[in-house]
């Protein structure tokens, strides 16, 4: 396949739509991100510059006609209406969990209508960049219910079912707001104290929402959402299938999205990082869950504009179902930005010295003078 620039038309781009292809001008240099949103001052910029995309001899590259993200404007309305349940200092209510019911099924809808089947089996959604949000025991608690009703999703559940592990999902960390807000954001290591007092938010969390009326599975995933396969979570310390399912799938949603969050101790990892923890993880999670979290969440769907490690950027051409942290990449510039008119690949599975260091030219800047963001 033989990659050359195309030259755009100006009109081809609307106000207010997400640039459909990754830009560049004359020289190769990326100028817009595909998927960042096109306002109507970038555009007038842009219908000023010389624009191009890189397609092949056959097909231009682009995103498949259906690739859709989860909708920020929907995820922004979601956080504000948990944002209620989460700051109320009074007792958890029977209408508060009612008006939470409303929330979960915006979520399961714009699963179902918006997000991507990848290799006709998993589903992408693109919780990163959602991340400029102060990190906060309510953002992550609709984090985690998006992701694992997708993990859900992929191990069959639908329907009622659906609804409770994502409303557990909501909830999981309830208990949090019986901790005092010192010992939540300490920058530094917790006394044994401290740690002991953390450890209690499941329990904290299954009394307040029984006092709510709570159906009894739903209290089970707020309580042992902690617990782990091998038999080293708390507070019970249950092992493998003692475990209720959804807890062990909010398990890995929750694991996922603390890492990849920042946190007052640490910066946030990034999210290929972040997966291959998970992978990797010996006698924490069903094994199970696991492969339903591999088929559910893509990180780099095929023509994606990646750089990696090296300094090198390509396109990606191929996600292994094992490690869809690792593609295939064709390489198109080199470490100095010079384009490559040569074929050359990097498969990441083999070549593990490399690795995705975001999906845009790191350290550089658009031609709006913003910085362009990693993935």
């Amino acid at each position: 396949m033989n990659l050359v620039f195309e030259r755009l038309p100006s009109a081809f781009l609307a106000n207010d739509q997400q640039a459909p292809l990754d830009l560049f001008d004359a020289n190769g240099l990326l100028l817009l991100m595909r998927g960042q949103l096109i306002t109507d001052w970038i555009r007038k910029r842009l219908a000023r510059s010389e624009v191009y995309t890189l397609r092949s001899e056959k097909n231009i590259i682009k995103p498949p006609a259906n690739d859709k993200v989860f909708c920020k404007d929907l995820y922004c309305d979601i956080v504000g209406s948990i944002w209620n349940i989460y700051h109320d200092a009074g007792l958890i209510t029977p209408e508060q969990i009612s008006q939470t019911m409303i929330s979960i099924e915006w979520i399961i809808k714009e699963i179902q209508d918006k997000c991507l089947y990848i290799d006709s089996n998993s589903l992408r959604v693109d919780l990163t960049s959602f991340k400029e949000h102060d990190y906060s025991t309510f953002v992550h608690a609709v984090n985690v219910a998006i992701l694992s009703a997708l993990i859900a999703r992929e191990l069959g559940y639908k329907g009622q079912r659906l609804r409770y592990l994502t409303l557990g999902a909501i909830l999981h960390d309830i208990g949090k707001i019986k901790i005092p807000c010192e010992i939540l954001n300490k920058p530094g290591p917790l006394s044994k104290s401290e740690l002991t007092m953390i450890k209690l938010h499941p329990l904290e969390g299954e009394e307040m929402l029984r006092n709510a009326g709570v159906l009894p599975n739903i209290l089970s995933i707020v309580r042992h959402h902690h617990e782990r396969w091998g038999g080293k979570g708390y507070p019970d310390g249950l092992r493998g299938p003692e475990i209720r399912l959804e807890a062990q799938i909010i398990a890995v949603a929750d694991v996922y999205d603390a890492l990849t969050a920042d946190r007052p101790y640490r910066k946030a990892l990034p999210p290929y990082h972040a997966l291959e923890m998970i992978f990797t993880t010996e006698n924490d999670f069903n094994p199970r869950v696991i492969q339903g979290f591999r088929k559910s969440i893509n990180l780099y769907p095929k023509n994606t504009f990646v750089t990696l490690n090296t300094g090198e950027s390509g396109i990606v051409v191929g996600v292994p179902t094992s490690f869809p942290t690792r593609p295939l990449v064709r390489l198109m510039f080199d470490r100095n930005g010079k384009y490559i008119d040569k074929e050359t690949y990097v498969d990441l599975l083999n070549e593990l010295t490399y690795f995705i260091q975001g999906s845009s030219i790191n350290n550089t800047k658009d031609l709006f003078g913003q910085k362009v963001e990693p993935y």
